[in-house]
């Protein structure tokens, strides 16, 4: 008998041990990060991505203050209303002067909380900044938070253990003019792994809690100063 045929038992027998061993050292590593002692160093890591990953926005914000910052993402529901308003010819002097261009993308989004303003963020793909949307304390007064679930967007990238680490959203929608404009907000940053931390799984763990634990406090801050956005 060849032993050409057994390769491909050798191979799955391989696969498997290979899983084992990754997903015991994935429980092991997990382990070692107890994340609400990492919460109470908020304000040392929400400098240090500042500074680092996510430098662009102390860029994008030309020098105001960054009270909180998270990720953000546009609904299907709003990029397909602003394509409807598009394509019908509509005018509505209120959308199309902060809202318009707004569609769905792929790419990162972001909000920074500035004293009274909500500042939006689109960039394009390959990172730059795209748009720059600011709502204000009156528009800001008169929007209203609800609870959207699991990013839809990301339903299925992930395996079925993973699942903790696909962002929750809250769906904040303003009001321009009477007409509703809804936009996602993230319980985390953004998270994708770089190339050369893609066997550090210790280092890819530590990064994702720096990313969770800057992006949850994002919306605990928002509803501290606007009170009415607390989501019942």
């Amino acid at each position: 008998m060849s032993t050409l045929i057994f390769i491909p038992i050798v191979l799955v027998i391989a696969g498997i041990v290979f899983m084992i061993y990754v997903n015991k050292k994935h429980k092991t590593a997990k382990g070692e990060i107890d994340l609400n002692f990492e919460r109470t160093k908020y304000d040392q890591y929400k400098q240090e991505l500042l500074a680092n990953d996510f430098s662009q926005l102390k860029h994008w914000m030309k020098g105001k203050a960054i009270d909180a910052f998270t990720s953000a993402s546009v609904p299907q529901s709003t990029s397909s209303k602003v394509q409807e308003i598009v394509t019908d010819g509509l005018k509505n002097a209120a959308l199309s002067t902060i809202g318009v261009k707004l569609r769905r993308v792929e790419t990162d989004c972001f909000w920074v909380l500035s004293g009274n303003d909500l500042h939006f963020f689109t960039t394009n793909t390959v990172g730059e900044l795209d748009e720059h949307i600011v709502f204000d304390n009156f528009r800001i007064e008169d929007a209203k938070l609800e609870y959207g679930g699991v990013l839809k967007s990301q339903l299925g990238v992930y395996s079925k253990s993973s699942e903790e680490y696909l962002p929750k959203t809250h769906v904040i929608t303003f009001y321009i003019d009477g007409s509703p404009l809804s936009l996602e907000i993230h319980d985390r940053l953004n998270y994708v792994t770089a190339p050369e931390d893609m066997l550090n799984l210790k280092k890819q763990l530590e990064t994702r809690a720096k990313y969770q634990i800057v992006g949850e406090r994002f919306l605990d801050i928002l509803q501290n100063k606007v009170p009415h956005l607390k989501v019942a």
